[in-house]
């Protein structure tokens, strides 16, 4: 009942943000499906087909009966699950999230290995990260270097706590026979499960870019600021965590330009990278499918997450210091980065592998 009320209210708000106020809620609309088209789309819908090219030609059981003796000891998990944590390092969120669920879908892991992965396997892409709030944000490639170091060691720390947490694998790890398919109708599979899950991406990011400009409009995020306004964060700080909690880009981008300490703006960054926010919330839990995974355990491990990763910021923080103190920030959304060819080459080089194991 709570929860219908709440949801009723936030679509009223929208409604009304886009009766009274139509050009700037067209103007965010228009740029958050430009950032979709020119951004999101190139960059994951490939990475979406490469990796349902490499699970359906028998990769993820190769990498796993790799990594086997790697994954067991350090995760307590079958090595097949090396296939998210690796593409969710690579092409970030959601990634890991799906193909987690293609994994359990075609009962290649148990629900308890699924949650167990779920939970560190789903983080910010390294093109996002050092390209977009590294370089655009901070105006600095290095802090974005320190930002992924953080996150993804945070992720790596987590997966290890969570070892404790009980799971029970399908069976005896074995690399099983592929049935053989031609590559046409593989293809044409990959492409329309990437395009759906694309299509479905966009959808989540446009409607919460809109729905935090409607709170903005409103004066949501200024009056929250203002009753934090006894706090040491400046307006500016407290606006960006505030919009940060729907939708991250907007939120570390404001972070960014406060007039706080670097130390403290990154460890901000930082936690709404790891956190991803409420769009990439439903981003994750809507490329799911069939996998019920338990939301107050993945919010628990996003905590434990988020902790390990600004501890470990603040640790390398010291050796980036003197350097970003002559960083002057890029007032940029949208900004290029020279390692796309790099992962599309990590890609094709996996693709390789994967056909000549067969």
């Amino acid at each position: 009942m709570i929860k219908n009320m709440l949801l009723t209210v936030c679509v009223c708000i929208l409604l009304l943000a886009l009766l009274c106020f139509p050009d700037e809620m067209l103007l965010t609309s228009s740029q958050s499906f430009s950032l979709w088209f020119s951004t999101v789309l190139p960059s994951l819908f490939p990475f979406l087909t490469a990796c349902g090219i490499l699970f359906r030609l028998g990769f993820a059981q190769q990498l796993g009966h790799l990594l086997q003796p790697i994954m067991k000891p350090l995760f307590g998990l079958s090595g097949v699950c090396a296939f998210p944590l690796v593409a969710g390092f690579l092409s970030g969120y959601p990634m890991g999230a799906k193909t987690t669920a293609m994994l359990y879908e075609n009962k290649q892991i148990s629900h308890s290995e699924a949650q167990k992965i779920f939970c560190f396997c789903n983080n910010p892409g390294p093109l996002f990260v050092i390209g977009t709030v590294g370089t655009g944000f901070f105006g600095n490639a290095h802090v974005g270097y320190a930002f992924l170091f953080s996150i993804f060691g945070g992720a790596i720390l987590t997966g290890m706590f969570c070892r404790f947490y009980k799971s029970t694998p399908l069976g005896t790890y074995d690399c099983p026979h592929i049935e053989k398919q031609p590559f046409s109708d593989i293809l044409s599979n990959c492409i329309s499960d990437a395009l759906l899950t694309v299509a479905q991406i966009g959808g989540y990011l446009v409607f919460f870019s809109v729905f935090t400009k409607a709170l903005d409009v409103f004066g949501v995020f200024s009056f929250l600021a203002k009753l934090c306004s006894g706090s040491a964060c400046s307006e500016t700080m407290l606006k960006g965590i505030c919009s940060g909690i729907f939708e991250m880009t907007n939120g570390t981008y404001q972070i960014s330009t406060a007039s706080e300490p670097f130390w403290i703006r990154g460890c901000f960054c930082v936690a709404l990278l790891c956190f991803g926010g409420f769009s990439i919330l439903g981003q994750t839990f809507g490329v799911c499918g069939n996998l019920p995974i338990s939301f107050p355990k993945y919010i628990l491990a996003k905590l434990i997450h988020i902790l390990f990763a600004c501890l470990l910021f603040l640790w390398i923080c010291p050796f980036f210091f003197s350097d970003i103190q002559k960083a002057v920030p890029v007032c940029s959304l949208h900004t290029a980065t020279a390692f796309s060819p790099f992962f599309a080459f990590c890609a094709l080089f996996l693709l390789y592998i994967a056909i000549l194991g067969k």
